[in-house]
């Protein structure tokens, strides 16, 4: 009996002995340190997860994979996150050991899948704005569009909406709703990308919805363009101020961007009569109207297209362009329209001029 003890032990001690062996150093720090809160797998679900006033951050999610580089995950671990559960651990780790933890992590969980990837992006720049951030739509869509934009979280549209309905639904537009095709601005790999991650982050039952419709910015507040509507009534609008930060806006790009998106709801000409206003409640601004120009000066035009009108369908575009792209869109607005100088050349001489990238998210 003695000697099946002792050979049991013996079994037991090389058995973890070998299992160890089999871990890399990295995969070690990270059971004994991190998987409590982030998980074995990295999907911020461990055991202690549900005692945190904060979620651990889901290193298998899009959005961990699209933000997190190797020089965010050190700086994470060596100095924590200020408002979260996660502690620094710089003094308590080896800089060897961190960087570790942090290769383990990028090579285990964050496998970057280019192709939802790709589709996440897209959906920021064209669906959001309707269908909300996480797929349940923006919360001011719902009582401004007649019917309201499909929520992807429900389990009606589970049941309802195949692939292939959704490929053709971005495809070919929605008639009687405020869907448009989308067939002349993405290409059918980018449509296939985009329905691909609407199914995946938003239609899988186990679908986390954070009930935030973010295409609204933290900081809403128009003080700034209610500012501008007041002075005008007294005739203190001085419409040759230039946009802040010293920006300087491009007509050309801006005009591109216009004619791609922001023609839908106020329509090529500016006068808010675009193929989805009829559809929009309150109606798209029309920037030919008096209000418009006595008081939509660059500053203001900056800022509402920046931060969005609550209350309306349109969105925060500073969550999609960089300030110098905004800049761009408004100086083509305000010449276009507030000054009336005309859309400039053909669409067709536009589009040849070099273009411009979207900010990443």
């Amino acid at each position: 009996m003695k000697i099946k003890w002792i050979s049991l032990a013996a079994g037991l001690f090389f058995s973890s002995s070998l299992l160890a062996a089999e871990l890399s150093p990295g995969e070690t720090l990270y059971l004994k340190h991190c998987s409590s809160c982030h998980g074995e797998s990295g999907d911020g679900q461990g055991p202690r997860s549900s005692q945190l006033n904060s979620t651990p951050t889901d290193f298998t999610s899009l959005d961990g994979q699209s933000v997190l580089t190797h020089e965010r995950l050190l700086k994470a671990i060596r100095q924590g996150r200020p408002g979260t559960a996660m502690v620094p651990w710089d003094g308590l780790l080896t800089d060897q050991e961190i960087t570790a933890i942090a290769d383990y992590i990028e090579s285990a969980f964050l496998k970057t899948d280019k192709h939802l990837l790709a589709g996440r992006n897209l959906y920021i720049k064209h669906c959001a704005p309707c269908h909300g951030d996480d797929g349940n739509s923006a919360r001011w869509t719902r009582n401004s569009l007649n019917p309201a934009p499909r929520n992807f979280t429900t389990e009606k549209a589970r049941r309802e909406l195949s692939r292939e309905r959704m490929i053709g639904s971005v495809t070919r537009g929605r008639p009687g709703t405020a869907m448009m095709p989308f067939s002349s601005r993405l290409s059918a790999a980018e449509i296939e990308s985009v329905v691909d991650y609407i199914r995946a982050t938003f239609m899988k039952k186990n679908s986390r919805v954070a009930g935030n419709d973010s295409v609204e910015m933290k900081n809403t507040n128009n003080g700034e363009f209610d500012a501008a509507r007041h002075l005008s009534a007294v005739g203190g609008v001085d419409m040759s101020l230039d946009f802040p930060m010293g920006l300087k806006g491009d007509f050309f790009r801006g005009r591109k961007f216009f004619m791609s998106n922001c023609f839908t709801c106020h329509g090529r000409k500016g006068n808010g009569r675009g193929p989805r206003s009829k559809f929009i409640f309150p109606k798209p601004r029309n920037f030919h109207s008096q209000e418009s120009k006595t008081y939509l000066n660059r500053p203001a035009l900056f800022i509402a297209i920046g931060r969005g009108k609550p209350g309306t369908v349109m969105p925060a575009w500073s969550k999609v362009l960089s300030d110098q792209q905004i800049a761009d869109v408004a100086e083509f607005v305000f010449q276009a329209f507030i000054q009336e100088k005309g859309i400039g050349e053909s669409a067709e001489a536009v589009d040849k001029k070099p273009g411009w990238k979207k900010k990443q998210p």
